[in-house]
């Protein structure tokens, strides 16, 4: 399944490489895009931060566009009952 996120675009960063402990394998950190979402609680609006991996080829789309809306195609997945997405 492939889905269109569509929201405001908040931060591009590069996350840190990471090792694997077991074989000490370093890969490279992802580009990462960050959206925020307004949630509506019981208590009022919650602030929900969502992390997108951006493949490298993919990242020159967004690069200067920090504060527009983008348009990301993703895919979903799920982790400890969260839905996340990913860049495709």
């Amino acid at each position: 399944m492939e889905l269109i996120l569509s929201a405001k675009l908040q931060n591009i960063f590069k996350a840190k490489d990471y090792t694997n402990t077991k074989t000490g394998e370093t890969k490279a950190g992802k580009w990462q895009a960050q959206f925020h979402e307004e949630v509506e609680m019981d208590e009022g609006k919650q602030l929900v931060i969502h992390k997108v991996s951006i493949p490298d080829e993919k990242i020159k789309e967004y690069i200067g566009k920090v504060g527009e809306i983008v348009n990301v195609r993703v895919r979903p997945y799920v982790y400890n009952n969260k839905v996340g997405y990913y860049g495709i």
